[in-house]
């Protein structure tokens, strides 16, 4: 808003106008989900590919296929991986679902300058929020007498 606001009722309506940008939200979300995918195609791509692909306005999936380090390896281990990333607009969060299974949520939540994602009530930065989507699933090393590791859950 960029000006003062003067009283509880300003801060409040200006905090209730702001989470009414929840899908602008949602859209810098998917912007800094796809660089990270990027630089990890650009820097990485001897570990594994990744494959993003936008279902429809409010899933986006990211897929990566691991690269054989050696002739040991079996399909299970070498199997691709599923990241779904889901806007809910009725609940005003982001769901991250890995494999099908372990979902974590990210609200969106507003103050009275802006919209923003929430980790255990503090605002996340979308760099943070890439990280979280992307970091342990890239470069988790796939062992397939281990079941697949989750996103940890921080509450």
């Amino acid at each position: 808003m960029g000006w003062i606001l003067s009283n509880w009722v300003e801060r409040r309506a200006a905090r209730e106008q702001n989470l009414k940008n929840a899908v602008d939200v949602w859209k810098k979300a998917q912007a800094a989900v796809a660089e990270a995918c990027e630089s990890l195609k650009e820097h990485y791509s001897d570990v594994a590919s990744i494959r993003r692909t936008k279902q429809n306005g409010h899933v986006v999936t990211i897929t990566i296929t691991r690269r054989p380090t050696s002739e040991m390896q079996t399909q299970e281990t070498l199997a691709p991986r599923v990241v779904a990333m889901k806007f809910e607009p009725d609940k005003c969060e982001i769901t991250v679902t890995v494999d099908d299974g372990t979902e974590q949520e990210f609200p969106i939540e507003a103050d009275s300058d802006h919209a923003f994602l929430s980790l255990n009530g503090r605002e996340l930065l979308l760099d943070e929020f890439s990280r979280f989507v992307l970091e342990e699933i890239f470069f988790s090393r796939p062992e397939s007498a281990l079941p697949r590791r989750a996103l940890r859950i921080v509450r």
